[in-house]
């Protein structure tokens, strides 16, 4: 396909709003179609209505005519309980008995265990699944998050374009979780997991009360989960040193970078500009001949024990969901959640600079030098973080005829305040060393009282936002090959956020407030249909049309346009195709977070070829742009009928975006030269400070194919079961997903040769992208005993400096984790046993044969900083997790 760019502009700004108007129809919604659907159950005339039986499932009728016209048959019947909008194929299915076979506990582990399945090569690569529940929108993830595994009767996976239908982009894959119609059940759990190189510790205790009887939906959950910190020293590595100049010991340089003394030079027969702090007696006046031993021979210190592979972390979640029935066609559901957590990690010895006055009695030196050192006597530098995140959603779906209707707010705010030292406050000890208090030796141990005052960078951000969307949808008018279906979802979000950073005694405040109306209308239109005798020569094929514009302060007006057909040539083989053009406006995170600078931080410098410590610098950029991403998406679904349970689906993207916002954490000459003002180096040429904000690239160009293979069968006959029960029966299934990127590539200024981040460029900290990626999941499950096995695979990535000794060469990368459990109370001699219903007893190894990612520059060295432990500090992990339902 040639590599020219379909783009279109911002559209011209409208003198009107649509953000008033929007929240005005959408806030509307809610209340006249729920007024619409009690008149029609109170006025006589509203035969329409299904009866309650039928309220479950959504009428479907079909007519043919023969050939000769004279003979008309009609077939009424109803939708699945559940079954999302239109008539689009899952391309996957997932069934109770095979979602027992992953051995998860909630709903959001089934949705991490099925990530790659779910995963979308449209738009920001990470997107998260759209989730229905009953083939309805939710109000938030919290709705869903914690039903037990056993109230889920199966999932689908659908394509994007099914999330057209919802209201949503078409970026983001639909998993449609369906419930079983009855189930109660008071959920207990405890988990815990230890590598077997030692620490890394993680301890989970949770609880739950589920209640589902028809539309109504009771969920009560509290979980706590407790992890250990993780030390450098624990895995034996040390970082490679904050600066060539801070040490335990001390080391000292001239104020002015030049040489310390023409006496020292003249003793050691070169210009000496730095030296390590000669081992004295406390007291004794050190000489010039006690420094030329370490004459540009600074000392560098390990302190493995001051730094954090893994924070300490503590996490309390309270959810609670109440749906019902509030009319005869009309659902409502309410979800409050709480989420409280904390941070702390390590950052490096606590260190500061001591400026040693020429006429001091401990300076043998002509002029003023300045002292670095570190002092260990205090306790590590300390990055502490808190966040407390409170949701609440509210969610009516119902029927307004044969049309369907659903109207939702939430409302969401978090508040996460930091505290990153940065060193150590001496102007207490200055002014004693200034002075000339013969008692301050500053080259020996320094009295803790000298030592209690700290430099704190300080940043607290408080986020509100509330959203309310509505969606309609139903058949407009019918053609000769069916309906004429649409979706029209406006959408109005306020969102507000405040930042505030106190960094080395400077205080900035800022503050966004962002309102966004946006109207998004999708419509299907059947072209051709062979069970009509429409068209039959082509089978099945309907075409897809959908816009939306988006009035963002700030920003303007944004647009999005796209379409695309499905042609099914035959009942197992599909061929969806889409084009989808449309502007995207920055994360109000991305424009105001507060600016905070963290010390000691790893990273690679490909200008220098050696590891450093910098002091990094993160926050907001006021002056983003929106970016304008174009894609154009093939696939194909092929469901054989030869191999019952088997889907294959196949799917090529091309994704341009121009200026897409990026963060640039690792130093090469490319990043470099475009951000200049982004890299600071001293007066020796060291990376000394490196500012990770974010900002606008001038172009991203993606091409990749991704692919999932998936095929579940009954192991024998399953039996009926009685309640909800699951005895007996069994199932084994086998999913193969694998993603090949034939093109990625980053430009980030005009004129500048583009970065290949499959070919040795990079932007970020382990290489570039893999070209592969292959991820091979199998489970089985039968009389109470479930295994699961996952292998993943990923090629090896580089990054190409300008000499081949400074590049770096990362490894291929192949894991394998293993599940083993029992559901006691289905094995045959414990079925009887009341203590051993619904227990379930499950031990976990993840990343079996402890494999890590290997760096080598060009030499064949692993660079300081890049050792196995440092890309990934747990390796191999055992956790084994206890569950007990009644």
């Amino acid at each position: 396909m040639p590599d020219h760019d379909l783009k279109i502009g911002i559209l011209p700004s409208v003198s009107r709003p649509l953000l008033c108007p929007v929240l005005r129809v959408v806030w509307g919604i809610g209340g006249l179609m729920c007024s619409a659907s009690a008149f029609a159950q109170t006025t006589p005339a509203s035969t329409a209505t299904p009866p309650a039986a039928q309220s479950s499932g959504t009428s479907v009728t079909t007519s043919t005519t023969s050939v000769n016209g004279d003979e008309k048959i009609v077939v009424k019947g109803h939708k699945p309980a559940g079954a999302v909008l239109g008539d689009a194929k899952a391309i996957m299915q997932i069934q109770s008995d095979e979602i027992r076979s992953y051995g998860v506990d909630t709903a959001a582990d089934l949705l991490t265990a099925i990530a790659p399945e779910t995963r979308s090569g449209r738009g920001a690569t990470g997107n998260t699944p759209v989730v229905l529940l009953n083939g309805k929108r939710i109000s938030g993830m919290q709705e869903v998050n914690d039903l037990p595994f056993e109230a889920i009767a199966r999932i689908e996976i659908f394509t994007e374009e099914e999330a057209l239908r919802y209201g949503y982009p078409a970026d983001e894959r639909v998993v449609n979780i369906i419930t079983v119609k009855n189930f109660r059940a008071v959920r207990m759990r405890a988990y815990g997991s230890t590598s077997t190189d030692g620490g890394g510790d993680d301890g989970v205790l949770g609880a739950s009360f589920t209640k589902l009887s028809g539309e109504r939906r009771i969920n009560l959950s509290a979980r706590y989960e407790a992890q250990a910190r993780l030390l450098d020293s624990d895995r034996g590595v040390t970082p490679p040193s904050a600066s060539g100049l801070y040490s335990n010991a001390g080391n000292v340089t001239s104020v002015s970078g030049g040489s310390l003394d023409p006496a020292l030079d003249a003793l050691v027969g070169q210009s000496v500009t730095s030296a390590g702090v000669p081992s004295l007696v406390a007291g004794q006046v050190p000489t010039l001949q006690d420094f030329t031993a370490y004459a540009n021979a600074p000392h560098v210190s390990s302190n493995a024990s001051d730094y954090s592979l893994q924070p300490r972390t503590h996490e309390l979640s309270l959810n609670g969901v109440y749906a019902d029935q509030i009319f005869k066609t009309v659902s409502a559901s309410f979800n409050a959640s709480y989420t409280h957590s904390n941070s702390e990690s390590l950052q490096g010895p606590a260190r500061g600079i001591l400026t040693l006055p020429a006429d001091s009695l401990y300076s043998p030196f002509f002029q003023d030098t300045l002292l670095y050192r570190n002092y260990t006597t205090v306790p590590a530098l300390q990055h502490t973080a808190h966040t407390d995140t409170v949701h609440a959603g509210l969610n009516f779906n119902g029927d307004v005829g044969d049309w369907k209707w659903n109207s939702t707010g939430s409302f969401d705010r978090s508040t996460t305040s930091t505290n990153s030292q940065t060193g150590l406050d001496l102007s207490a000890a200055q002014t004693a060393l200034t002075s000339g208090l013969g008692s301050f030796d500053p080259f020996s141990e320094v009295d803790r009282n000298w030592l209690n005052s700290r430099l704190v960078n300080r940043g607290h951000t408080t986020g509100t936002s509330g959203e309310v969307t509505g969606l309609l949808s139903g058949s407009l008018f019918s053609l000769p090959a069916g309906d004429v279906s649409t979706s029209i979802a406006p959408t109005g979000t306020l969102t507000e956020q405040n930042a505030t950073s106190l960094s080395q005694g400077k205080l900035q405040r800022t503050h966004i407030s962002r309102d966004v109306g946006t109207l998004q209308i999708d419509g299907d239109i059947p072209i051709a249909n062979a069970r009509k005798h429409v068209l039959s020569f082509l089978g099945k094929l309907d075409a897809n049309i959908n816009g939306a514009i988006s009035q963002v302060s700030h920003f303007g007006t944004l647009g999005t346009i796209g379409g695309g057909v499905t042609w099914e040539p035959a009942p197992w083989v599909q061929f969806p195709f889409s084009v989808t053009d449309r502007t995207e406006a920055p994360g109000a995170t991305d424009l105001i977070a507060p600016q905070i600078e963290t010390p000691n931080v790893t990273t690679y410098d490909y200008v220098t070829g050696r590891s450093v410590q910098v002091t990094t610098i993160s926050g907001g950029n006021r002056n983003l742009q929106a970016a304008d991403r174009h894609e154009i998406s093939i696939g194909t679904i092929i469901s054989p009928s030869f191999l019952d349970g088997a889907r294959l689906h196949v799917n090529y993207v091309r994704d341009r975006n121009h200026n897409p916002v990026m963060s640039l954490p690792t130093a090469t000459a490319a990043i470099e030269d475009a951000f200049p003002d982004r890299y600071q180096r001293n007066s020796d040429g060291i990376l000394d400070v490196v500012d990770i904000r974010p900002v606008n690239a001038l172009m991203e160009k993606r091409n990749e194919w991704n692919a999932t293979f998936s095929f579940s069968r009954p192991l024998g006959k399953k039996p009926e079961g009685k309640g909800g029960k699951h005895a007996a029966g069994g199932r084994y299934y086998i999913v193969l997903t694998q993603v090949w990127r034939l093109k990625d590539t980053v430009q980030l200024r005009g004129g500048l040769p583009p970065i290949d981040l499959l070919n040795g460029g990079t932007i970020g900290g382990t290489g570039g992208q893999p070209r592969h990626e292959v991820e091979l999941q199998g489970g089985v499950f039968k009389n109470g005993f479930g295994f699961r096995l996952v292998t993943k695979w990923q090629s090896a990535t580089s990054t190409l400096a300008s000499t081949h000794a400074s590049s770096l060469f990362f490894s291929d990368l192949a894991t394998v984790d293993t599940t083993a459990f029992a559901d006691l109370g289905e094995i045959p001699r414990w079925q009887k046993r009341s203590w051993a219903k619904n227990f379930r007893v499950m031990v976990s190894v993840s990343n079996l044969f402890n494999s890590r990612i290997r760096a080598r520059n060009g030499l064949g060295v692993t660079p300081a900083g890049y050792e196995p432990a440092f890309l990934d500090p747990l390796g191999r992990t055992v956790s084994i997790s206890i569950r007990k339902s009644v």
